[in-house]
């Protein structure tokens, strides 16, 4: 198999082993490398282990440097997935990723979507915003 898979390549058809490796790549700060773990952040398959796998993606972009695009496209995804409340397993590493990337954006999201109908939705709203991180400067 190439390093990476080839752009046709539909992100669903990734298994557990290879998304692991590209989460790996990500400490190389191989920036292939994190435009693919972008893009699969923003895709939400719904394949074996893809959640835990996107989860572990946003744990490690916390720590790369991401240009101004993928810091926009990833807060907006994560943001809306908030406010639709269609997210998968695992969201709350997500939603600190994007609280990293944005604090004013994703605490004004919460602040919002603490009065939303859907329960879920309120209780990851109101996890964020309890977060030392948030009330610090």
């Amino acid at each position: 198999m190439p390093e990476f898979p080839i752009a046709h390549v539909e992100f669903s058809a990734l298994s557990k082993q290879e998304l692991h490796a590209l989460a790996d790549k990500l400490f190389e700060q191989d920036q292939v490398a994190i435009d693919y773990c972008v893009e699969f952040v923003l895709a939400e398959t719904r394949g074996h282990w893809h959640g835990r796998a996107r989860a572990m993606m946003c744990r490690r972009l916390k720590h790369v440097e991401l240009g101004r695009t993928n810091r926009t496209k990833l807060v907006t995804c994560v943001l809306h997935r908030l406010q639709s409340g269609e997210f998968s397993e695992q969201f709350k590493d997500q939603l600190r990723l994007a609280l990293h990337l944005d604090r004013k954006q994703t605490v004004s999201s919460c602040e919002s979507a603490k009065s939303k109908e859907l329960s879920h939705v309120r209780r990851y709203a109101e996890w964020i915003l309890s977060l030392p991180a948030v009330h610090s400067v």
